[in-house]
C-alpha cells in the first residue's frame, strides 16, 4: 500500500489512556495562624475604663444640685426626671460599655457594635439630661433648655463621632484578628 503524503486525513484506532495526577497546582505551604493585633486589647480596656466611671458616677448624679442657680443666682433643684434620666443613662451606658470592651478584648466584632450603641445612648441620655438642667436654670422662659440641649447634642455628636473612629481602629487594621 502506498500512503499518500498531502492526505489530511488520519487513520488509526483510538486507545483509552488513563489519567493519572502527579503536579498539584495549589499551594500546599504551612498555614500560619493570623497574630492577632494588640490595638483591639488597649481599647477594649480604655472602653472598659470608660464604662467603670459611668457605672461608679451615676449615683453621684443626685448631688449634681448642690450649689446650682438659675440666670439671677437664685439656688435651684432639678426636678426629679434629671436624676432618674441621668442615673439610668449612667447606668445602661456604663453597663453597655464594660461589657462592650470586654468583647472587644476577646476580639469580638460584637463588642465594637454593643460600643456604638453605649455611645448613642449616652448622646441622647446627655441631650434630654440637658434640656432638663436648662430648663430648671430658665425661670425668665428664655428657652435656655432647649437651646442647652441643641448645644449638648450639636457638641457630643463631634465628641462621639471621634470616640466612635478610635473604637473602630480594629476594624480598620488588616488582619487585625477580630472574629
Amino acid at each position: 500500500m502506498e500512503e499518500d503524503l498531502d492526505s489530511n486525513i488520519l487513520s488509526g484506532t483510538p486507545a483509552n489512556q488513563e489519567i493519572v495526577q502527579e503536579t498539584v497546582f495549589v499551594n500546599t505551604g504551612p498555614n500560619y495562624n493570623v497574630q492577632k493585633n494588640s490595638a483591639a486589647m488597649v481599647i477594649g480596656i480604655l472602653v472598659i475604663i470608660w464604662g467603670a466611671f459611668n457605672l461608679l458616677g451615676s449615683p453621684f448624679a443626685i448631688f449634681s444640685d448642690y450649689g446650682a442657680t438659675d440666670l439671677q443666682g437664685n439656688p435651684i433643684s432639678y426636678p426629679t426626671e434629671y436624676f432618674v434620666v441621668a442615673i439610668l443613662t449612667g447606668i445602661s451606658v456604663g453597663g453597655l460599655a464594660v461589657f462592650g470592651g470586654y468583647q472587644i478584648t476577646k476580639y469580638k466584632k460584637k463588642g465594637i457594635w454593643i460600643t456604638f450603641g453605649a455611645f448613642a445612648i449616652a448622646w441622647i441620655g446627655g441631650i434630654i439630661s440637658s434640656t432638663i438642667q436648662g430648663s430648671a436654670m430658665d425661670t425668665e422662659s428664655l428657652g435656655l433648655g432647649a437651646g442647652l440641649g441643641v448645644f449638648s447634642g450639636v457638641c457630643g455628636i463631634f465628641c462621639y463621632a471621634i470616640c466612635g473612629i478610635i473604637v473602630a481602629i480594629p476594624l480598620m487594621i488588616s488582619d487585625g484578628g477580630m472574629e
